[in-house]
């Protein structure tokens, strides 16, 4: 038979066989839904502790625990560095435990660890229903009340950054003015509640969730640590006693305090366990997992192969001398971190988490807080309260802060900080069961105060003596959209919700310019002379009593007038001239139009006199062009100075123009290829820097036009820069 046809009749049977064994295998048995039952999850620096727990009235029952170590060291200090790697190993734990229970996990409850851990202590009112018991409802209303008031409290102080409130806890309740333990069933009219709320920045809230979401599971709740570890070791019924907890992991050390019935103060510190296994590092040349292993092994003696790849043996009590000093550090720190929070000693300490199994850490944590080392106490199965769990599982004090996390699910108020999208921008924020649009304010850096605005500001200003009053237009509103509609600051958002915030603008001020009311195009000035004296002639404007022929602002409290100098009737009228003049030299009739450089003399010279002196100047009318003042005189008197300098000639050119410049006459040379100075030149002579020069002047103008830099300038040009 062909050898192609033989092996075509091969994969024939083997794709036989292939879907046969398909067929007659059985199907992967049907994953439970999560339902009731808690999936909590410690992500701590060194391991992924997962829990799984069911609540029951004797308490909280463990049905299974899972723990992976980070394969490498994605996290440092209780922050997240490699949110990929943290998610893979959330799988594992998910996996693991999915297998051995057929259980489907899709929610998860989780701690915060207390890493740049911020708190604020305060009191809120709550105003009750009038004529009611109180029940257990309004008290956890007013609880609720004070959450968000702390909250909003908190970011007013901190608007410089991003935090998330992630725990908090009741230290007093008071009716009216008196303390109560229990005011259910009580009657009254205010209920005080005085909270400690627990707040970190939004950068390490955001990566624990992000390596949550990661691992396709939805986060349910999220608190702090030091808060579970507490409902596992001291619960309520504890609290009256002056207590301090310290969970020791291996990146922080976070503390809590309780007294008076409640938890009265939170810390936390960054030297941990890794601090002792980065000591036998350093003086074994070992890697970090082979020196967690040396840290925590219980054998007398310890075998173990370098970075050099040399098998070296150490014993036990050599690993203790080692580790001493940086034991000793961390026991310092603790005492310091409960001193700080407590003020005194407490009655007594519970050391749990990893880190607290340090071979006598609980004798230096009592001797730095000089105290007897029977108050200082490492966590066990037998401090873990309110657990019910298999007698084969091994439970210790690493297993505090999960068992607490299980334990604080669904108790108190619930931080889910849930996806919402505002403004275009997804964001987690925290959900304390009514999480309103005002709320999401302080989250996206929105001040209440810029959701309302007023009406722009009005001016008032006198134009040709008459009062105009201009109003300012009226604000644009804010707009609140929730999902496509209508909302207010009051608007309760949860999980999804797309939250449109616009915040409101002011009104514009009134405003105004000359141009408003005048043609400017008609609007010209320029330099006449009159018996000798210099002034102002042409249709211009007074603002403020300063000529202008340029479009300006007009201010608040303004005063504008319009000059009307245009013919030689107007001007003589203006300056009281009544007598018999001469047009540059010639017989003019009073309507004729004037122009730059006209010079006007008297027809007859007063008795004693020729044509050329002055008579004394008569007094202009405020409302009439006044005395023109010379702006800059040395300045023009140096632009002169500087022109005639620069001609090297003992006798000037009559090819080079003759300007005046501010009232002030001067020949002007020539560029040096020939052809006329431009504006920019006069501006050169006038100053070293020219460009400051006309940056600050009012009016810059040739023959009564605005001037261009780059403009000729002529024999007989009148220029002002003023």
């Amino acid at each position: 038979m062909d050898e192609k046809k033989i092996q075509s009749k091969k994969t024939e049977r083997s794709k036989s066989k292939t879907k046969s064994a398909k067929k007659s295998a059985p199907a992967a048995p049907k994953k439970n839904p999560q339902g009731d039952i808690v999936f909590a999850l410690d992500i701590g620096t060194r391991t992924v502790v997962g829990v799984l727990a069911k609540k029951t009235p004797h308490g909280c029952k463990i049905i299974d625990i899972e723990t992976v170590a980070h394969e490498k060291r994605s996290m440092s200090d209780g922050q997240i560095e490699d949110i990929k790697s943290v998610a893979d190993d959330i799988k594992r734990v998910r996996r693991e435990l999915e297998n051995r229970r057929h259980i489907a996990l899709t929610n998860v409850c989780i701690a915060a660890a207390g890493r740049a851990l911020k708190t604020l202590r305060a009191s809120w009112e709550y105003k009750l229903p009038e004529e009611k018991t109180i029940t257990a409802e309004a008290i956890k209303a007013a609880e609720l009340d004070a959450v968000r008031r702390t909250c909003a409290s908190f970011s007013q102080k901190n608007d410089s950054a991003a935090f998330y409130c992630v725990g908090h806890s009741v230290v007093s309740l008071s009716l009216d003015g008196f303390k109560v333990q229990k005011p259910e069933g009580h009657r009254g009219e205010r209920l005080t509640t005085e909270i400690i709320a627990a707040f970190l920045p939004a950068y390490v809230v955001d990566s624990l969730v992000a390596a949550v979401d990661a691992a396709h599971l939805e986060v349910s709740s999220l608190t702090l640590e030091p808060i579970a570890a507490m409902n596992a070791v001291i619960p309520q019924e504890l609290r009256l006693i002056n207590l301090a907890l310290c969970d020791i992991g291996a990146g922080t050390s976070d503390v809590a305090v309780s007294r008076d019935g409640s938890v009265v103060a939170y810390g936390m510190a960054t030297t941990a366990g890794d601090e002792i296994t980065e000591a036998l590092m350093r003086e074994l040349l070992v890697d970090f997992n082979t020196a967690e292993m040396i840290k925590i092994s219980s054998e007398k003696e310890i075998t173990y192969k370098n970075i050099l790849m040399i098998e070296n043996k150490i014993t036990r009590e050599r690993v203790d001398q080692i580790i001493a000093p940086a034991a000793h550090d961390l026991a310092k720190v603790i005492a310091e971190e409960i001193l700080t929070a407590n003020a005194t000693p407490p009655q007594a300490v519970f050391l749990v988490g990893g880190g607290s199994k340090l071979n006598g850490l609980a004798q230096m944590v009592a001797d730095e807080l000089d105290v007897d080392i029977s108050r200082v106490i490492t966590g066990s199965r037998e401090t873990l309260r309110g657990i019910i769990a298999p007698e084969e599982m091994i439970l210790g004090a690493e297993h505090s802060t999960p068992l607490g996390i299980a334990v604080s699910a669904g108790e108190g108020v619930s931080y889910d900080f849930t996806t919402i999208t505002i403004n275009g921008k997804k964001l987690r924020a925290p959900d304390t069961n009514r999480l309103t649009v005002f709320e999401l304010l302080s989250v996206v850096k929105i001040k209440p105060e810029n959701m309302l605005a007023g009406t722009g500001k009005t001016i008032s200003f006198t134009l040709l003596g008459e009062k105009i009053t201009l109003r300012g237009e009226p604000p644009k509103p804010s707009e609140i959209i929730v999902n496509g509609e209508p909302a207010s600051l009051n608007t309760a958002v949860t999980k999804g919700d797309d939250v449109r915030v616009i915040p409101a603008e002011k009104g514009a001020d009134g405003a105004a310019k000359l141009s408003d009311y005048f043609d400017m195009s008609e609007i010209k000035m320029f330099t006449v002379t009159l018996f000798g004296r210099k002034l102002r002639a042409g249709r211009f404007i007074l603002l403020n009593g300063k000529e202008t022929a340029l479009d300006r602002r007009i201010n608040d409290g303004d005063t504008v007038e319009l000059s009307e100098l245009e013919t030689l009737g107007k001007l003589l009228a203006a300056n009281d001239v009544s007598e018999g003049v001469l047009l540059n030299d010639k017989p003019a009739d009073i309507d004729t139009l004037l122009k730059s450089g006209d010079i006007i003399t008297y027809e007859f010279p007063p008795e004693g006199e020729n044509s050329t002196p002055a008579p004394e100047p008569p007094k202009a009318p405020a409302s009439k062009a006044p005395e023109p003042k010379p702006a800059a005189p040395k300045a023009a008197e140096a632009a002169a100075t500087k022109a005639a300098a620069s001609e090297k000639k003992p006798e000037h050119s009559s090819q080079n123009p003759t300007i005046t410049v501010n009232g002030i006459q001067a020949e002007f040379p020539m560029r040096a290829d020939g052809k006329p100075p431009i504006f920019l030149d006069v501006a050169k002579a006038f100053s070293e820097n020219p460009t400051e020069l006309l940056t600050h002047a009012d009016t810059i103008t040739v023959n009564g036009k605005i001037a261009r830099l780059d403009e000729e300038i002529h024999n007989g040009d009148v220029i002002i820069i003023e």
